[in-house]
């Protein structure tokens, strides 16, 4: 006779799959929100608008948190990877305001830019986020896919969004190097870096970004 072990009914399964959150229209909640500042290669400094998110309704609520859980107990230096970053100047200004205007009508509030440490004001808002699968090359020469956050908009305008086709690597791809699940690039990104790391038992308001 096999003994169950003690927590067993609680413990996570790992079963060498990794978790995937399939393409399609979210209901998401903002855990965190904060403004970075990035130097691209050029040496330009860049103002970014960041926001950690998870999914907030339907089967795959909290999704990123379990991601985060089952990789964590693997892996001590696990990241969180539901983020969003968009450039708050020059022609990332009008992405920006797009974003917070989706926020905004997704909550029935106006964002408070004048007020200190209105970055709080955002935690719990919900949005609604559009996921796409984009192809990547892996090290090992793999061609996965990874699903990243693509466009945010309102709850209610995400029964007129439309997800797109996947975006594929292409045909005549030989190799080299090629942009991972850490390098997501929606047109309203801008750099490689993004997922943040979690120390365990952090609060939502104490989840760092860097």
């Amino acid at each position: 006779m096999i003994k169950k072990p003690t927590g067993y009914d609680e413990a996570q399964a790992f079963t060498g799959e990794s978790l995937q959150l399939p393409k399609g229209k979210y209901v998401c909640k903002i855990k965190q929100v904060a403004e970075i500042t990035d130097t691209d290669r050029s040496g330009r400094d860049w103002r970014k608008f960041v926001i950690l998110f998870d999914v907030a309704e339907g089967e795959h609520t909290n999704f990123y948190e379990k991601q985060f859980k089952a990789e964590k107990a693997q892996d001590p230096n696990a990241k969180w990877k539901g983020v969003f970053k968009q450039n708050m100047d020059d022609k990332g200004t009008s992405w920006l305001k797009g974003i917070v205007t989706s926020i905004e009508r997704s909550n029935n509030f106006t964002f408070p830019w004048d007020k200190d440490g209105n970055e709080k004001v955002l935690i719990d808002k919900k949005f609604g986020g559009v996921f796409r699968r984009r192809q990547f090359e892996a090290n090992n020469g793999s061609k996965p896919f990874v699903t990243e956050l693509w466009r945010i908009r309102s709850v209610a305008g995400l029964d007129e969004a439309e997800v797109p086709e996947d975006e594929l690597l292409p045909a005549d791809s030989q190799g080299g190097s090629r942009p991972g699940p850490a390098d997501a690039a929606p047109p309203s990104f801008t750099d490689s870096d993004g997922f943040m790391n979690i120390p365990e038992g952090a609060g939502d308001e104490g989840i760092p970004f860097m």
